[in-house]
């Protein structure tokens, strides 16, 4: 075992005991306590939460190795969580003051509710607990790789990812977002550090200084850096609506949802739109990243080129330093999959199968369920991720861009009186058709846009045309709602 092995895995054995220790917080039997915490996280434990579930194994690898084969068409990533945050303060508190009058702990909930059928519920559970399971298996992927490369192949891939398994399952059945939380605690400060240590020693380390990188990389490759010129459907108005479809989607994951949910009142979450945009300075450590690699390790493809970073980290590291990079990556991945396997498992069990199956059902066997229900989706991402690893690949783009139909449901939802069910319903699954078909036929530009925000722009002709024709009836946000938020 070398050094950056004996790092990572002792960052993950303190991962495993934060985990544990967050069941002191967990009252027994209690469906909200496990799931949201007891919507109890004030504004710095509700900051580490929000922030450990945004930036996964995607912003660790995925913006130096977009910008290592995308050139300026990755750059949209250092823009839209900050749009994300400007339009989450405006709806965000509305949403969390619901959700805590009516005691809803999952998305799917809210859809039961608000739309006034338990069916509606069990659908959209099933719904969002398909969106994410491939982005469990990105997770659980990215962790092994990782974990692989930082250690010099001493942890394999497959390896690493049984210990992911066993990690996650572990703590999540027992302490459930509390168990989150506490990881979190530990990942954003490896986080900070990690991408600290390779966007600002890297560079230096190769090249001398920040500037003759990104001067050398534009340089040697014009065509990359300038949008349209590597790709001609890259075009200012793709980068514009992938912008804004994304920013849209941001928190419309049902995992993105439950993390708002534990927030101990809408003011915390107001507070932490203003402040999660920080975070996102980190953003650019990672292109300067993908740029240098561009000039050391020419050459990668496909996936490999999400280990750029890593393979820049061991070649101009010491071990233990690169173990550290390693380990804040691994618990980027390990935060993320902790609340998505918790709000399938979740879904599944309260809204699929209590609100479908047995409206009867008491809360401690739906969370006894939901326990069980994590070990059954944690297995089958793991396999798909062993045995399948790109087969989902395209089912992950329709989720990505199939959450942000959503959008009318909820937001429409939380301050329009007069939205009606079912053209809301009509309207989401031709959005999601829509983008199902444009991923499949690899389709991804439709008028120069991005196809998820053509998608979405049908998506609320539909439920706004429909609605106005044959209003709704159920109040959009009732006056306990609108009370709540405005004591916060």
């Amino acid at each position: 075992m070398n050094a950056a092995s004996g790092v990572i895995i002792v960052v993950i054995l303190a991962a495993v005991a934060l985990g544990l220790y967050g069941r002191r917080r967990t009252k027994r039997g209690d469906l909200a306590s496990w799931t949201v915490g007891g919507r109890s996280y004030g504004v710095l434990l509700f900051w580490l939460l929000a922030a450990g579930e945004t930036y996964s194994t995607a912003t660790f690898l995925g913006a130096s190795g977009g910008v290592y084969s995308l050139g300026d068409a990755a750059l949209w990533t250092l823009g839209y969580g900050t749009l994300a945050y400007a339009f989450g303060y405006l709806y965000l508190p509305r949403l969390w003051a619901y959700a805590k009058d009516h005691d809803l702990v999952t998305q799917a909930d809210y859809f039961a509710h608000r739309f006034g059928s338990r069916w509606f519920g069990a659908l959209f559970g099933i719904v969002g607990v398909a969106f994410m399971i491939p982005y469990i298996e990105v997770q659980l992927l990215g962790f092994g790789q990782i974990v692989q490369v930082t250690s010099g192949g001493a942890l394999p891939r497959d390896v690493s990812m049984l210990i992911a398994f066993a990690i996650v399952a572990l703590f999540v059945s027992l302490a459930g977002m509390n168990a989150t939380a506490m990881v979190s605690i530990l990942k954003d400060i490896l986080m900070i550090i990690g991408i600290g240590i390779v966007g600002i020693y890297l560079p230096l380390h190769f090249f001398g200084s920040y500037t003759k990188v990104v001067d050398t990389v534009i340089g040697k490759y014009p065509d990359l850096f300038s949008l349209a010129g590597h790709s001609p459907q890259h075009t200012p108005l793709w980068m514009m609506s992938t912008l804004l479809v994304s920013s849209l989607a941001f928190f419309m994951f049902p995992h993105a949802t439950a993390a708002i949910f534990s927030a101990k009142s809408a003011e915390t979450v107001r507070r932490n739109m203003v402040f999660l945009p920080f975070y996102g300075i980190l953003l650019a450590l990672p292109v300067l990243v993908g740029m240098t690699a561009m000039l050391v390790t020419p050459g990668l493809t496909g996936s490999d080129t999400n280990a750029a970073l890593l393979d820049l980290s061991v070649k101009a590291l010491p071990g233990w330093l690169a173990g550290v990079v390693g380990a804040a990556g691994a618990l980027s991945a390990i935060v993320p999959v902790s609340l998505l396997v918790l709000m399938s498992a979740t879904q599944l069990s309260k809204n699929v199968y209590q609100n479908a199956f047995r409206p009867d059902a008491s809360e401690r066997s739906v969370l006894s369920l939901s326990k069980i229900m994590v070990f059954a989706v944690m297995a089958v991402s793991l396999a798909l991720a062993l045995t399948a690893p790109t087969l989902l690949v395209n089912l992950l783009q329709v989720g990505q861009q199939g959450v942000s139909q959503f959008v009318p449901a909820i937001i429409l939802g939380l301050f329009w009186k007069r939205l009606n069910r079912v053209p809301m319903l009509i309207g989401m699954l031709v959005g999601v058709a829509l983008v199902t078909w444009a991923v499949i036929t690899a389709h991804p530009v439709v008028l120069g846009m991005n196809v998820g925000l053509v998608a979405l722009v049908l998506n609320v002709v539909i439920t706004v045309g429909g609605s106005l024709i044959r209003p709704g009836t159920a109040p959009a946000v009732d006056a306990r709602t609108r009370a709540a938020e405005a004591a916060a």
